[in-house]
């Protein structure tokens, strides 16, 4: 492949000397570069590749790409230096032009949102395959592509990891592409260059502030992801929803409960049995029932069947398809278990996800026990809101490691306990013997929710990553393996 392929000559703003040649991929990692590859040297979150770009010949590649600028920041090299506007973007383009633009061969939705992506994206996925579409998803927990469920290092992939698994979902047969679009992937321009059918808006909370500062950015960075739809699908029950409206390119609908939206979320309920509503729309008033647990999936299945009827599926194939789904891995999940308790695995980490699985959960128990702890070298804000949130819907209250990272496991708690005002909760920094214990002093009819790992089967510390399954030492301790 020509080097002219994937850079075209009039995205080039400056350029030592003219270039063209036959070049091996595009590459941003410079762990992975080869011979005839083609650096694109861009500042990472706590790396920069200008820390590397001096070996970039030693290590055969034929051109290094960089912002506008760029090239003051690097000494002379051997090989051509070139600017282009904006390093990520021109990555994300060359990656579509090396795998041969597989995605305008795909219907893409896009699902967005501080909560809720995972379960969105994965009940519209089984509502497609439902109604017979050829339908791929990727995401947080999964990428699925046909009978191939491989398991995913990614909310939403970097462009050299995306293009390649939408070549090979379009090779495959899919038509119709569900993805999760993170905050991270939005501000980095992984998606730069896609349109979407759809785009989806769960709501806004508090979360990546370490990332984007403030909350204003963070809210314009999800925002900037509806200018690349032709239908944006908002949250109506979100405050930040119109301003997501005031960012589409193309038709905007509303779903949720308030009355005037376009899927309107009627008589609302959920128990033990599931939950139930009707969606109403301009096309149908449609009866939903979903054995799974959880209010906040009223929103997240509401969100999925608007979709659907956007894809153009009719009221009777959705009615259908409805009644087979099921709760996504680690999201408010049940472990079934030989006890006289029950204990559930969430997602939850961020205040509001949190609060969310507390208050679906504290209905049924008059014991309610949580296990959770924060992530290190994230958004430190939020911690004390998560301890305050815990401590007023649980009866006790279990602090401990949740991917410490290279922070201090006993400072993460340290800032959970300054949101904490009663006396119900209790240290134990080891995750695995925090889980035994709860375990071991269950009551009956008690409700233990363990929460921040979800589907998450590792750990992560100073050391690096270590394996760690809750499901795997939940059976250990109640001697079920």
């Amino acid at each position: 492949m020509q080097f002219s392929h994937i850079i075209k000559p009039e995205e080039i703003l400056f350029a030592e000397k003219p270039f063209d040649a036959e070049i091996g991929m595009p590459r941003s990692d410079f762990r992975k570069l080869q011979k005839g590859d083609v650096f694109f040297c861009e500042d990472g979150f706590h790396e920069s590749g200008f820390s590397y770009v001096s070996h970039a010949p030693e290590k055969g590649a034929v051109a290094v790409i960089v912002s506008l600028g760029g090239s003051k920041r690097i000494g002379t090299l051997s090989i051509p230096v070139f600017e282009v506007e904006n390093v990520r973007k021109s990555y994300a383009l060359a990656w579509s032009r090396y795998e041969n633009h597989p995605e305008k061969e795909l219907r893409l939705i896009a699902v967005t949102g501080t909560n809720g992506k995972t379960s969105v994206s994965s009940f519209l996925h089984s509502l497609l395959l439902a109604a017979g579409v050829p339908a791929g998803l990727i995401g947080t927990v999964e990428n699925v592509s046909g009978e191939i469920r491989l398991p995913s290092s990614y909310t939403t992939p970097p462009p050299d990891v995306l293009y390649p698994m939408l070549r090979q979902m379009q090779q495959e047969g899919i038509k119709t592409v569900v993805m999760e679009a993170s905050s991270h992937a939005i501000a980095q321009h992984r998606l730069y260059g896609l349109q979407f059918e759809t785009a989806v808006f769960t709501g806004l909370s508090r979360d990546h502030l370490d990332y984007h500062k403030t909350w204003e950015a963070y809210r314009d960075t999800k925002a900037a992801l509806f200018a690349q739809a032709k239908n944006s699908l908002l949250n109506s029950n979100d405050a930040e929803a119109k301003y997501m409206g005031l960012s589409a390119a193309g038709n905007v609908y509303y779903y949720g409960r308030n009355p005037d939206a376009d899927f309107h979320i009627r008589i609302p309920t959920s128990d033990i049995r599931g939950i139930r509503y009707t969606l109403r729309s301009e096309k149908d008033v449609l009866p939903v029932y979903i054995p799974i647990i959880g209010s906040f999936h009223i929103e997240n299945s509401a969100a999925a069947i608007a979709c659907a009827y956007l894809e153009g599926l009719d009221g009777a194939t959705i009615a259908e398809a409805v009644k087979k789904l099921r709760s996504p891995a680690g999201r408010l999940e049940k472990i079934e278990l030989p006890a006289d308790f029950s204990v559930y695995i969430d997602y939850a980490h961020s205040p509001e996800a949190l609060t969310a699985a507390l208050s679906s959960l504290r209905p049924f128990t008059k014991k309610l026990t949580v296990l959770f702890g924060a992530g290190g070298d994230r958004d430190r804000g939020k911690r004390p809101e998560m301890g305050s949130a815990a401590e007023t819907l649980a009866d006790l209250v279990i602090l401990t490691n949740d991917n410490p990272r290279n922070e201090s496991p006993s400072a993460i708690l340290d800032d959970i306990e300054r949101g904490m005002k009663k006396q119900n909760h209790i240290r134990i920094e080891n995750r695995e013997k925090a889980i035994m214990m709860a375990l071991s002093q269950a009551e009956k009819g008690e409700i233990i929710l363990l929460a921040g790992k979800g589907h998450e089967n590792y750990i992560i510390d100073k050391n690096g990553k270590h394996a760690f399954s809750e499901k795997e030492i939940i059976k250990k301790t109640l001697g079920i393996l």
